[in-house]
């Protein structure tokens, strides 16, 4: 099943803008053929797409309920800088920002860095849901002309485990290239996920992670709760957050 993002918005704040999300923003939105809406804080910017609805709005808690009366599928949300000089929102606010929209949310941080998107990580761990994630992997992939990376990870070093989420990596980088996307695997067991993710995506020079939200009560996901937190505060690349009310029932559900 391919995912579409018919709408989707970004969140902008006044004249010092995250370039690098706002290139994000360009390539889905060819890519999708979207309509994007701005949601500004302060002064507009001046090189503003002229295809782009702008919204106003005063507050981050505002930015939260105006997106929510939309139609839009993703919020590209810039994460501020060290400095605060650009970004809109910091890791505590945009964690805060996920949970409370339920769609999918991709944080990018305002650090000054080139993203490289040729490698995009996707985690699979023991559970059952971690392969719904697959689906709108394939679609970033495709929208950047990325290859996938799969990341086998969990801190149980059991060969139960092991063979678990070994089938799980088969099962999805089958899916991948059936759909015409290169793909890639491997495994980290044991310790951190959060970090082992972290730190084989800065090896692998990757572009972007994606990964699950919240937890609920039939996931037991290691991409759930405070890992997830902890990857968007820990992250130095985009991440894309999906929550489980936006997994859907596809091939990759094997």
């Amino acid at each position: 099943m391919a995912i579409v993002i018919p709408n989707f918005c970004i969140a902008l704040k006044g004249a010092n803008n995250c370039k690098s999300a706002m290139d994000l923003a360009s390539i889905l939105q060819r890519y999708f053929r979207s309509q994007v809406t701005a949601f500004t804080i302060g002064a507009v910017p001046e090189d503003l797409p002229s295809t782009y609805q702008t919204i106003s709005v005063d507050s981050i808690k505002e930015l939260s309920k105006k997106f929510v009366d939309t139609e839009s599928d993703l919020m590209i949300l810039p994460l501020s800088s060290e400095n605060g000089n650009s970004g809109v929102a910091t890791a505590a606010e945009a964690n805060k920002i996920i949970d409370h929209l339920e769609r999918l949310v991709l944080t990018v941080p305002c650090n000054g860095k080139n993203f490289n998107l040729n490698k995009i990580v996707v985690p699979i761990d023991s559970s059952f849901e971690t392969r719904q994630k697959v689906p709108y992997a394939i679609s970033m992939a495709k929208a950047f002309g990325s290859a996938i990376v799969v990341l086998g990870v969990s801190n149980d070093k059991s060969k139960d485990t092991e063979v678990l989420i070994n089938n799980y990596i088969r099962q999805v980088t089958a899916n991948i290239e059936e759909k015409g996307v290169r793909c890639v695997s491997d495994v980290r067991l044991g310790g951190n996920p959060t970090q082992q993710v972290l730190e084989f995506s800065k090896e692998i020079d990757a572009g972007l992670i994606v990964i699950m939200t919240e937890q609920e009560t039939n996931l037991t996901s290691f991409f759930s709760g405070k890992y997830s937190q902890q990857m968007v505060k820990g992250s130095v690349i985009p991440v894309l957050s999906i929550h489980p009310k936006d997994l859907i029932v596809s091939d990759a559900r094997l």
